[in-house]
């Protein structure tokens, strides 16, 4: 008898302390994968879960500002808050508390430097309060080589988004050229593409470099000149679909608090997923408007942009500074609010795309 009432008291102990793990289990795992609410009737994202982020599995991965480090072998999570990614002593001791701790690439780690934080937000172009009105953003690329149809670029009715190659010289005096006339100003990074025929130019980020090549002609591009929101690829398409490459280009710009628009030379890029899961501010190309170079080709270009933003809110078209173009825009700007429609630059749209405030 006593036997028996022992062994149903042990069986309702287990069903109990079972019932709770079993719950506590239940929401780990969907925490884990759960994605934030990045609902948005204009902005198709890939779910980060469908991305292998970089070929090195413990590359820690940034969720809400926290490292997760997994140590495989005894299946142990240590997440711990860290904040702008500095260890301190505390921290170290419990990190190195860890059994059979992994040896991570510093270079890989996710990294926000607090007085680079939303350096995008500083250097953005100010348009006063968001309307209900279309928003379009206009970017020329390639600008800085050549000085002088740079400095008609510069004439445009502002702002127009004016991303400087990194090889120009007298960059800085273009650039402050540039932002004195209302101008917004992104760095032109130049990157793989898949043709071995094309010269994207010196410094380019290729996918057979190592990672520490790739972060150097990074950081020197960067360098060349500041007072910019971010970067977007020139040419690119066959470093933006690396994952790893994309990933050591993210980390940057998470570390610097800049915003990355891919100018979409590929159809295979992982510029969206790779910014999306290293929390980086990001928006797309929708409209190149000169592949066409004829004056007739660029505006019929600018009504589909028109009709493109009357449907989704918004557009983002890429241009060069080519005479078809630039006659073709200034003739356009003068009379887009007229038509209704909001001029506006990078950074605007990335704000109202990544949900930083509600559009009014």
């Amino acid at each position: 008898m006593i036997y028996r009432i022992t062994t149903l008291i042990l069986l309702a102990f287990a069903i109990l302390f079972f019932a709770l793990h079993w719950a506590n289990l239940v929401d780990s795992v969907s925490s884990e994968f759960t994605q934030p609410n990045l609902s948005n009737k204009h902005i198709k994202r890939e779910a980060i879960a469908s991305l292998a982020l970089d070929n090195d599995k413990y590359n820690p991965i940034f969720e809400n500002q926290y490292y997760k480090v997994e140590d495989e072998r005894n299946t142990e999570i240590k997440q711990k808050k860290i904040e702008v990614g500095k260890l301190n002593n505390e921290s170290k001791s419990e990190f190195n508390g860890i059994k059979n701790p992994l040896v991570l690439d510093k270079t890989k780690m996710i990294f926000e430097e607090p007085s680079l934080k939303d350096t995008w937000k500083r250097n953005s172009v100010q348009i006063g309060e968001a309307t209900n009105s279309p928003k379009i953003a206009i970017v020329i690329d390639d600008a800085g080589v050549d000085k002088k149809r740079t400095a008609a670029v510069i004439q445009l009715q502002p702002p127009i988004t004016i991303a400087f190659l990194t090889y120009a010289s007298e960059l800085k005096k273009q650039v402050r050229s540039a932002k004195k006339a209302g101008h917004e100003i992104i760095v032109h990074m130049a990157m793989e593409p898949e043709s071995k025929n094309i010269d994207p130019g010196p410094n380019v980020l290729l996918i057979k470099s190592g990672s520490k090549e790739i972060l150097d002609q990074l950081r020197w591009g960067l360098n060349r000149f500041n007072g910019y929101v971010g970067i977007n690829n020139h040419m690119g398409s066959r470093f933006t679909s690396d994952p790893n490459g994309m990933g050591i280009v993210m980390r940057e710009l998470k570390r610097r608090g800049l915003l990355f628009l891919d100018s979409r030379t590929s159809r295979n890029t992982v510029g969206a997923s790779m910014a999306l899961a290293y929390d980086v501010p990001y928006t797309q190309r929708d409209f190149f408007l000169d592949n066409d170079n004829s004056l007739g080709a660029i505006n019929r270009q600018l009504g589909k942009i028109e009709s493109f933003a009357k449907k989704n809110g918004y557009a983002v078209a890429i241009g060069h500074p080519k005479d078809a173009t630039l006659k073709a825009l200034s003739q356009w700007l003068k009379t887009l609010k007229e038509r209704g429609f909001s001029q506006v630059p990078i950074s605007q749209l990335v704000k109202v795309q990544n949900n930083i405030f509600p559009p009014n």
